[in-house]
């Protein structure tokens, strides 16, 4: 049923005319109301039984202090009868994710319609984003219940990566998911699907995987060249999990040759990600990753990418030539973060950094300054994790860094097996990147204590990093 056109009424009185349709989900579809500053959510169940539920979980929802940092469109009014549903507040200029999923019948080259949409590094970073968010409405024991591309929506514009959640009837308390198994065809889990659960935060995780493996790869992980060619049967029994997915290590008969080639858009880590989603995790719910594992390989996979000079596309920087148009990778700095322990000496500080994992890698080229914020510096996520803190930027050889927060960081220099410590602040700083690692360190805390430390390494053009 198309409501486009049509013009409805919210308990208040007051008229709305449906201008076009936002998205469709399990439930119902959203459409944007005339004059730009509204959204309603109509919803298909019309009984009273489900109004009086929905009206219930509105009051519930607004009654929510948890929620109110949260990147979630807010319900302001419910609508008259006969229509059953809602209005928002309608996010501006902002699209639905599905426009970053589903390329137009004509477009001519999938890797410039990829590049148009803001390329690899802005696709990880929105779905970070919205990792980010799903996890946090987890961490209050919420479930958002229906994940899918269309109740999703992200900034229109390229150089930003803002996210919102509509359709926010979705939410409740986990607690009470055993009575809901609503989801939208194409996302649901095979225990949705088969009517064996209800809506919890590991069907939320599922959802969320195949829309991102979808807007990374643009293909289904479930829709293979075998259900694609075959019977409709074969689609239902892939939705089931009845089917291998199409990267199966072990059972290639549903691979494809559709998508984009994995290593281009799939960090490593997201890999193992996607491979227990899909694989052990598919019809085992308990091995599926969850949503914050997400948040943090997502973000990982989006530090590690690199602009190229020639096309402007975005790549993992462990490729020596742009995947999209085959240029050479530029010269670049690397940033290693690790974790500093305050010790006596400096050969076992460099021990102790040998020893420690990246927690995160970055890079600045000439052409791409960088901007390192307080989920790099202090590991946080969430509403304030986002701030700006360092600024970086190379000039041939050498580093320049300055503070945007006007808090005080240090750079530390070997010199005659010490370390010389130099205050950064506001003013910019400018020192000789090594291709040797630990002769430079970047420290975000005074050194006599625990804290994350960026290690800078240069790595000429085109060379392994």
């Amino acid at each position: 049923m198309n409501l486009e056109g049509k013009r409805i009424n919210d308990e208040r009185g007051n008229t709305y005319e449906l201008e076009r349709e936002l998205g469709r989900g399990g439930q119902g579809a959203v459409y944007a109301a005339k004059g730009g500053k509204r959204a309603i959510k109509i919803l298909f169940d019309r009984s009273s039984s489900r109004r009086e539920l929905l009206r219930g979980q509105l009051q519930d929802i607004r009654r929510m202090h948890e929620l109110r940092d949260l990147a979630i469109a807010s319900p302001l009014e419910m609508l008259q009868a006969p229509h059953l549903g809602y209005v928002m507040e309608l996010i501006t200029g902002m699209t639905s994710i599905a426009q970053l999923i589903h390329p137009p019948h004509d477009a001519k080259s999938l890797s410039e319609w990829y590049l148009c949409g803001g390329g690899l590094r802005r696709r990880l970073l929105l779905l970070a984003r919205c990792a980010e968010v799903l996890a946090q409405i987890h961490s209050k024991g919420l479930v958002y219940s229906d994940p899918s591309p269309n109740n999703i929506f992200v900034s229109s514009d390229l150089d930003a990566h803002e996210i919102r959640l509509i359709d926010t009837d979705n939410l409740h308390y986990e607690s009470s998911s055993s009575t809901r198994s609503f989801y939208t065809p194409g996302y649901g889990a095979p225990e949705l699907v088969l009517r064996k659960s209800g809506v919890n935060t590991l069907t939320d995780a599922h959802a969320f995987a195949t829309i991102a493996f979808r807007t990374l790869c643009l293909i289904h992980p479930l829709m293979g060249d075998l259900v694609l060619d075959g019977e409709p049967e074969l689609e239902e029994k892939a939705l089931e999990g009845a089917l291998p997915w199409v990267d199966d290590l072990e059972d290639r008969s549903n691979a494809t040759i559709h998508g984009f080639p994995r290593d281009i858009v799939l960090s490593p880590n997201l890999k193992k990600l996607c491979h227990r989603s899909f694989s052990e995790g598919l019809l085992e719910p308990t091995k599926r990753p969850g949503i914050s594992q997400w948040v943090e390989n997502l973000y990982s996979a989006a530090d590690s990418t690199i602009e190229c000079p020639d096309c402007s596309s975005t790549y993992y920087i462990n490729q020596k030539y742009c995947p999209w148009c085959n240029c050479p990778r530029p010269s670049l700095v690397k940033l290693a973060i690790k974790r500093w322990e305050p010790l006596a000496k400096v050969e076992d500080c460099n021990k102790f950094l040998n020893t420690q994992n990246n927690l995160a890698v970055l890079s600045v080229t000439e052409q791409q300054p960088l901007i390192l914020t307080n989920r790099i510096i202090n590991g946080r996520t969430g509403p304030n994790s986002h701030s700006p803190e360092v600024e970086l930027q190379l000039e041939a050889t050498n580093v320049r860094i300055r503070s945007l927060n006007g808090q005080c960081f240090w750079l530390s220099f070997l010199k005659a097996n010490k370390r010389i410590f130099v205050e950064i602040q506001d003013s910019w700083k400018r020192f000789p990147a090594s291709d040797s690692s630990y002769d430079c360190l970047l420290h975000f805390a005074p050194a006599d204590r625990p804290h994350r430390v960026a290690i800078f390494k240069f790595i000429s053009g085109g060379h392994s990093s």
